[in-house]
């Protein structure tokens, strides 16, 4: 059976400390959520749209999420209200996801 030496015990020691200093010294890159946008487009019978975070696509979404059907928005408003909400979540940290009572409110408030 190996004995734990003072040399072991101070390298472990140091291996602790490195480890506990680095989540406060080590920060990554903060994405700019103020940067987050949105743009409709026409997407055959109906309208879909496009969630931009510092340039890049990140969500292209061409049907109505939450339902169980590839549907279009009727309205761009819909598409719009819909985007909205999408990017007010993603500014907030939260995740981008609509429920199927959200998306039904809102195609029933902006036909």
């Amino acid at each position: 059976m190996r004995t734990i030496t003072r040399h072991n015990i101070i390298v472990i020691a140091v291996c602790v400390i490195i480890a506990a200093i680095i989540p406060f010294v080590y920060k990554p890159k903060a994405e700019n959520k103020s940067n987050i946008d949105y743009k409709t487009f026409h997407s055959g019978p109906g309208w879909g749209y496009d969630i931009v975070m510092n340039g890049k696509l990140i969500i292209h979404q061409e049907y109505i999420p939450a339902i169980a059907q590839k549907k279009e928005f009727a309205t761009e408003k819909q598409a719009i209200k819909t985007a909205e909400l999408v990017v007010a979540r993603l500014r907030n940290n939260k995740l981008p996801t609509v429920s199927k009572t959200e998306v039904e409110k809102i195609c029933q408030d902006n036909n």
